[in-house]
């Protein structure tokens, strides 16, 4: 192990304050919760959380805001019960944003429903779901003071996405209908995929509406002419224009790196290109004087993310990035009035709203006190966000601007309000070549000052992705169980992730693998230096590139580590270039470089190439419908292991995609991972390591 000065965090003695006190929360926001919420969060934390408990999560997501910001509908994703085996379903809940009422369900529990959409009037809320008689998920409504809920649409396909006129007189919505060509092709078995040309187009339909439903035998008309496939639509304050985002293939190679903006009037036609883009795209928005747009795009095609805040004139003139340089990714945006957005940014560890002035390019930060919010919504006065802290997952936030702080309305989880955390915080250190890094540390439950503990290293995916100081623990992640079970848990945000602009997430480029590993093995060491963990009993675990970290660990640097979980990861970057759903996304912002045109270096940085190195001690990991990262990666490495005499498991979960999401495999998982840690981290004489 390279040897490091101690670095002196200040902050370490409230980490160790805070791991005594975790008993009880701390508030999250300057404004005081709904009173329901207040009895919830003044719970004393006795409890021993249990994988079960996380399996039992709740979480919040797809808020929207009624007009005039009264009201607040939201998603919740409730899991399957224990012990039956299933997947969590999505009820549609409102609650008034003034936070003297609870919240109430509007959508029937029997059936999922998701993505909620207010009238122009608030009167209706229109949502997806597919119920009895649905091949597909369709558009329904329902009263928003409660009564049954009424079928829309009735497409071949499922609904995509869906919004109103401003006048209330359409809906308009987005389908991947199979074109006659296409079902004829089925009917007739000649439907041989060529050349990857897969997937059916999103067409754009409007439903003509009268009195707040669709008029009696109007049948919705195609508004988009043309072979473009629309992902995303928004419409104009003026009603006769809509936005789009759209791309010339329906793959998700294309609809990931190659979509573009459009304009397509409602009369319907062939859409017109607003502004030459490059890159991801992401959140879209229209001012409310219908003359700009605002949209997320990348810096240029190697950007990882759709993080930066870009504004256009409404007949596609006059393009600019505001504040393209600021050491954040961009999520959400909403235009407040004509001149200014709001934007829901990630910065560092955390999130951030701020106003933007569209003339000027300026930021002001808003609402200090958030939560980690991970979707919001707006009106001109009210901001409605999905938020989480280190205490609770994703729930019901709502302030007022420009500051008046944010307010809890929502308790989705009352199992965990009993449960005993690890004190979380924010760990930063410095990589050898002098950059500043910061990352998520959790200290064991009940931890004890002077006590050097394991550790176990959980890094995220993407690499684009970022470990933000709000609630960390799910079925792939269970940063609180390996807590529980006494681990020093590190999460770092190394060179590569979101959260500190374009520079940041590209500096890995053509370098992966390399320096952006080196950034958690110094992570690693500077905990060491703090007397915090013991350096000889460290464990990795990760999904996807976080998978392919722990592979690294495993193989390339073996001598540091006792145990692996490699979850859903890349091992052998050439097959698997040659075999993912995504080989464009990931070798122009990834990799920034085709494998085939360097295969030496690819090879080089595959954890396969190293499995002579190896002695860790490997789980292996694996879901069989996995199209992102195929399994063959999986079993291709635990394979090599098994051959070269390496301690090494592999768990393939059927029906599973890029994760997993039935809750018995969820359970099955986080037992799995602690009692390999335990075996091969905590209670392994060093001798015996790996």
């Amino acid at each position: 192990m390279r040897a490091r000065p101690p670095l002196g965090h200040p902050w370490l003695g409230l980490v160790l304050l805070g791991a005594a006190a975790c008993a009880r929360p701390t508030p999250s926001t300057t404004t005081p919760p709904a009173p329901w919420v207040a009895r919830a969060e003044a719970t004393a934390r006795t409890e021993t959380l249990t994988p079960e408990d996380v399996a039992a999560i709740s979480s919040v997501r797809d808020v929207a805001l009624a007009p005039g910001g009264r009201h607040v509908a939201f998603v919740r994703s409730v899991p399957a019960p224990l012990p039956d085996k299933g997947r969590a379903h999505s009820e549609i809940w409102i609650v008034p944003t003034h936070g003297r009422t609870p919240p109430r369900r509007l959508s029937n529990p029997a059936f999922s429903s998701y993505a909620p959409v207010f009238s122009p009037d608030g009167a209706t809320l229109t949502f997806r779901s597919r119920r009895p008689g649905d091949d597909h998920a369709q558009v329904y409504a329902l009263p928003v003071e409660g009564g049954e809920a009424v079928r829309w649409t009735e497409t071949e396909a499922t609904v995509r996405t869906h919004a109103f006129l401003p006048d209330g007189s359409g809906l308009v919505y987005v389908a991947p209908v199979p074109t006659a060509r296409a079902k004829e092709a089925e009917a007739s078995g000649r439907d041989a995929i060529v050349d990857e040309a897969g997937g059916h187009r999103g067409r754009l339909y409007l439903l003509p509406l009268e009195d707040g439903a669709p008029e009696a035998g109007a049948q919705p008309r195609e508004i988009a002419k043309g072979e473009l496939h629309v992902i995303d639509v928004r419409v104009f304050p003026s009603g006769r224009r809509l936005l789009l985002r759209a791309a010339k293939k329906a793959t998700i190679d294309h609809e990931m790196m190659y979509s573009g903006l459009y304009t397509v009037p409602v009369e319907g036609g062939e859409p017109a290109p607003l502004v030459a883009t490059e890159g991801k795209l992401g959140d879209l928005a229209v001012s409310p004087d219908g003359k700009t747009v605002a949209f997320l795009g990348a810096h240029d095609l190697h950007d990882s993310t759709s993080g930066i805040v870009y504004v256009v004139d409404a007949d596609g003139s006059n393009k600019r990035a505001l504040a393209p340089d600021e050491p954040m990714t961009a999520s959400r945006l909403f235009f407040r009035d004509p001149t200014h957005l709001v934007v829901l940014a990630i910065r560092g560890t955390r999130t951030q709203f701020y106003d933007v002035d569209v003339r000027r390019g300026t930021l002001r930060p808003l609402l200090p006190n958030a939560p980690v919010c991970s979707d919001a919504d707006l009106t001109r006065t009210v901001v409605a966000c999905a938020g989480s802290t280190a205490l609770h997952p994703r729930e019901v936030f709502v302030g007022r601007l420009p500051d008046r702080g944010m307010r809890r309305l929502t308790v989705s989880n009352e199992h965990l309000a009993n449960k005993r955390l690890g004190a979380q915080k924010v760990f930063s250190w410095q990589a050898a070549d002098g950059l500043r890094l910061e990352g998520i540390l959790t200290l064991p439950v009940g931890y004890r000052a002077g006590t050097r503990y394991p550790l176990a290293v959980l890094p995220h995916g993407g690499p684009e992705g970022v470990s933000l100081d709000g609630w960390r623990t799910r079925a792939t992640y269970p940063v609180q169980i390996l807590a529980t079970a006494g681990y020093v848990v590190f999460e770092p945000n190394y060179r590569g992730s979101a959260g500190r602009g374009h520079a940041f997430a590209a500096a890995d480029h053509r370098d992966l693998g390399g320096k952006e590993f080196m950034d958690v093995l110094d992570g690693i060491d500077a905990l060491a230096a703090e007397g915090l963990i013991d350096p000889s009993r460290v464990g990795m675990a990760g999904w996807s590139y976080g998978g392919y970290f722990s592979a690294l660990a495993a193989t390339m640097h073996s001598e540091r580590f006792r145990a692996a979980m490699i979850g859903a990861a890349v091992t052998d970057w050439v097959s698997f270039t040659g075999t993912t759903e995504i080989e464009h996304e990931n070798s122009l912002v990834h990799w920034n470089l085709w494998p085939w045109d360097d295969l030496d270096l690819a090879w080089s940085r595959s954890p396969i190439r190293h499995i002579d190195k190896a002695k860790t001690a490997v789980l292996v990991v694996h879901g069989l419908a996995d199209t992102r990262v195929p399994p063959g990666q999986g079993i291709e490495i635990y394979r090599a292991l098994r051959h070269k005499k390496v301690p090494a498991q592999l768990v393939l979960y059927p029906r599973e995609p890029h994760g997993l999401v039935e809750n018995v495999h969820s359970v099955d998982f986080m037992e799995r991972l602690s009692a390999w840690f335990d075996r091969h981290v905590k209670d392994a004489a060093p001798e015996d390591a790996g």
